[in-house]
């Protein structure tokens, strides 16, 4: 029942995200006059609840995400599970170390390209497809201005993407991953413009910001279950370094890494 009235709430503010910018300005002009904390606590609160909403794709307050494997989407037998091992911002100079131990532990995964690095490195998006690893599109210039543009200026850039992959490798991605996972009215239309579906994560490991392969390998494992998306680099060096014992303890558990594709996830 409460998720039903928080889906219906979310559903709302959709369709009028600025109707409800102008309810809540409107509620703190008429407490400004009556208690002033309260109406600037009303503001701080909101916006606050719009930027976590922002930064976390998880509360789907902007769009759907797909963040984890539904069970039984990818039937395999013998196995503990499914799992997805994501890697974003490729290509990059750490792409073809990674797929060199993908390839040697006969893993697959599903890479999310940036146009403009493809467009650099063209024979390493070759390579990725080549050896039977899933794409998807994660912007053409992945800049940190780009939430902060219009919708269409958003889909022009994934139209960007997508072309410049297809020119390269011959393939259309048919997923969307939003740069730094930020969302927002903007992206959410200019993804629903581009009718592909967006796939977030369900274990972040911060590769970027991890340094230390113990560490890091400790996190991922600890936060570790059937059916997790995770999210992984392949430029920091320490991806490579932990990616063997990662892929070792995935078999350990009888794991079975499954590519990602929009009838997967929408199974």
């Amino acid at each position: 029942m409460l998720l039903t009235e928080n889906m219906n709430v979310i559903s709302w503010f959709r369709r009028h995200t600025v109707i409800a910018h102008l309810l809540v300005s409107l509620l703190a002009l008429v407490l400004f006059f009556v208690w002033a904390p309260a109406a600037i606590l009303l503001i701080v609160v909101y916006v606050c609840v719009l930027g976590i909403a922002s930064m976390n794709m998880a509360l789907n307050l902007y769009l759907d995400a797909f963040r984890h494997i539904p069970i039984g989407a990818h039937p395999a037998a013998d196995t503990g599970g499914q799992i997805a091992l994501t890697f974003d911002d490729s290509p990059t100079d750490g792409t073809a170390q990674v797929l060199a131990i993908l390839k040697a532990r006969k893993v697959k995964a599903t890479f999310f390209i940036v146009g403009a690095h493809a467009a650099a490195r063209p024979e390493l998006l070759r390579q990725i497809v080549q050896e039977g690893h899933a794409i998807g599109n994660h912007s053409h210039c992945h800049e940190h201005t780009l939430p902060m543009r219009s919708a269409a200026a958003i889909l022009a850039d994934i139209q960007q993407c997508s072309r410049t992959i297809q020119d390269i490798a011959g393939v259309i991605p048919q997923m969307y991953r939003p740069p730094f996972g930020v969302v927002n009215p903007a992206i959410a239309r200019a993804v629903a413009d581009s009718r592909l579906p967006c796939v977030g994560w369900s274990l972040r490991s911060f590769d970027t910001a991890t340094p230390r392969p113990k560490r890091l390998l400790a996190r991922i494992v600890r936060r570790l279950k059937p059916g997790a998306i995770v999210l992984l680099h392949d430029y920091p060096a320490v991806t490579p370094q932990i990616l063997p014992d990662l892929l070792q303890e995935i078999e350990r558990r009888n794991l079975s890494c499954v590519l990602l594709s929009p009838e997967i996830l929408q199974s």
